[in-house]
């Protein structure tokens, strides 16, 4: 009897190891620095079909590697993410004349309206928009990571649902030199409890190891 417990107890984390696994979505923009941030561009990067495979969303995190500002400037990054953009992939949106100083105009113009209306436009109107944080940089580059908060979480969970993607929006003002974005999507089983096919197939387990112990008795 105590062997037929063990093995009923092995069988049964076996099932639930199988089918309890973590795991990290990892996504970079095409280019991967999205042409170094000029602060004459807004950009959105949008990510399409997004399978979460059973898992649940338990975190996201922004990385910029080697990010700086190409001078001592005033200087702003401002990061959304966006239910969806208009464009698949990357796309820009020049929002300062390409003769213009840098440092002339900051402003995050996915909250100013001044181009909303445009059919050329990165964000379609009315598209739900969450802002996600802005920063300032020196020359010196550096390693940014942002860390998505709860409620940041929610609404990535919320608008990968509205049609299986999401987007990120970028409006640099200044010029961000990098070496590339990275986005991390963290994830965890989307059930506690075994699934039905993990009880069945533990069911089935615990019938064969009945049968063999009372197969065992009888020629005993």
């Amino acid at each position: 009897m105590k062997k037929f417990a063990i093995s009923l107890a092995v069988l049964f984390v076996l099932c639930l190891s199988s089918a309890a696994k973590a795991d990290t979505l990892t996504f970079q923009p095409n280019p991967v620095d999205l042409n170094d941030l000029d602060h004459h561009d807004v950009y959105t990067w949008r990510v399409d079909n997004v399978n979460l495979h059973g898992q649940q969303i338990t975190g996201a995190r922004i990385t910029i590697s080697g990010i700086a500002n190409w001078d001592s400037n005033a200087n702003r990054l401002f990061i959304h993410l966006l239910d969806t953009a208009r464009s698949a992939g990357v796309a820009s949106f020049q929002d300062e004349p390409s003769d213009a100083v840098p440092v002339d105009h900051i402003d995050d113009d996915f909250v100013d309206t001044r181009y909303h209306s445009l059919s050329s436009w990165l964000v379609a109107p009315g598209t739900a928009d969450t802002f996600l944080t802005s920063q300032s940089f020196t020359t010196t580059p550096t390693n940014f990571v942002y860390n998505f908060t709860a409620a940041q979480v929610n609404a990535l969970i919320a608008y990968i649902s509205n049609g299986g993607n999401f987007a990120l929006g970028f409006d640099p003002d200044c010029h961000f030199f990098n070496n590339g974005i990275t986005l991390q999507i963290f994830t965890a089983p989307a059930q506690t409890t075994p699934e039905p096919a993990t009880l069945a197939l533990l069911g089935t387990g615990l019938a064969g190891l009945y049968a063999r112990r009372r197969r065992r008795q009888a020629r005993a």
